[in-house]
């Protein structure tokens, strides 16, 4: 499918191709440094696959690592497939590129940790373990020493903080504030002819000193008007003057078995035909908090809006404070974003796809 498509059907800017969703060389060069940082080793060896041009790739990434002990090396052939040769290997590229090992690796004088990153076509399938390998005499530094060598493979454990452009924040809030905005338009129909049906949706969300609902989902259109850059979006939980954060608030406090409650609610107060439309995306956050049971497709729904709202709201809140937690990895990072976005964009579609409500 090519980008103009998915993005049709989606709403969603395209994952891209394989060498699109590469691991850009600047955060895996930052990964390899944090852990040089921590590293016992006096040599770490690492792996990463490079799904387009490794040459390429070899080149960026040696030029983010300029300043450290570190080479980049290009993996050809078919080496490094049988457990019991796996050093002789090591040595084996090491041999092959001496120059660029002699150029990288010097260092300053002072560095005692110094790296050899490989990369490759395919992900490492060997046991990585640690084993004493015998280095070349020329070897800068450790020069006929032995010494311990692990080689790690970062292709699925680079990490990042959550606030990495992998993390495309701003999609995630954009995306979060047009849910919002399709949400309040038709919470507003329908209270507008039927106040009735959104009754049983704001006695669980409403708060001490609110009036109506329908003086609240006014008061939320008026300040979405407010709000100018909506890719910075970030509702609070505490202040709970919008409706994604009344949304977050509640389903946040309700234990998954008991999200049936506010799903058929909110699912009434939506006015959801008994055939909604399939093509909105279940998050997998959804799956892993699903109530036990089967569900009716209305209400299946809704949960689905309730517990993804939540869940992208908690990424934004933890982006913003990245600082206070572990990095984690990018294909993680990015996959839980992307799924994230499908989910609120094919929710809004669905809102927006509903025949004007009449009562």
């Amino acid at each position: 499918m090519n980008a103009v498509a998915w993005e049709s059907l989606t709403g969603v800017t395209s994952p891209g191709t394989f060498s699109d969703e590469q691991i850009a060389p600047t955060l895996l060069a930052a990964a390899i440094r944090n852990r040089l940082a921590t590293s016992d080793s006096e040599l770490s060896g690492f792996w990463f696959q490079v799904r387009g041009s490794r040459s390429d790739y070899a080149q960026e990434l040696q030029k983010q690592l300029a300043s450290d002990a570190v080479v980049v090396l290009v993996v050809r052939g078919t080496p490094f497939e049988n457990v019991n040769a796996v050093l002789d290997d090591f040595v084996a590229i090491l041999q092959e590129h001496q120059e660029a090992c002699e150029k990288h690796l010097t260092g300053d004088g002072t560095t005692e940790r110094r790296a050899v990153v490989l990369l490759a076509r395919n992900t490492l399938r060997l046991p990585q373990v640690s084993s004493p390998v015998a280095l070349p005499a020329w070897f800068p530094r450790l020069g006929g020493q032995t010494t311990s060598v692990v080689i790690e493979d970062l292709t699925w454990r680079a990490e990042s903080p959550l606030n990495t452009a992998e993390a495309a924040i701003g999609d995630v809030c954009q995306l979060l504030f047009d849910l919002e905005g399709a949400l309040s338009e038709r919470l507003h129909a329908v209270c507008a002819q039927n106040k009735a049906a959104t009754d049983s949706f704001w006695s669980l969300t409403r708060r001490d000193g609110d009036g109506s609902f329908a003086d609240f989902i006014d008061g939320v259109r008026r300040s979405r008007h407010e709000v100018r850059n909506p890719s910075s979006y970030r509702p609070s939980v505490r202040e709970g003057s919008s409706l994604v954060a009344r949304i977050w608030g509640k389903t946040q406090a309700t234990h998954p078995d008991g999200l049936g409650k506010p799903g058929k609610a909110l699912a009434l107060a939506l006015a959801l035909p008994e055939s909604v439309d399939a093509s909105w995306h279940r998050s997998l956050v959804t799956v892993l908090f699903r109530p036990s049971g089967a569900l009716p497709a209305q209400q299946a729904f809704a949960i689905n809006v309730l517990v993804t709202i939540t869940a992208a709201c908690q990424m934004i809140t933890a982006a913003a404070h990245a600082d206070a937690y572990p990095s984690y990895p990018v294909p993680l990072i990015r996959s839980m974003s992307f799924d994230l976005r499908q989910a609120l964009a094919g929710a809004r579609r669905v809102l927006l796809s509903l025949d004007h409500y009449t009562g």
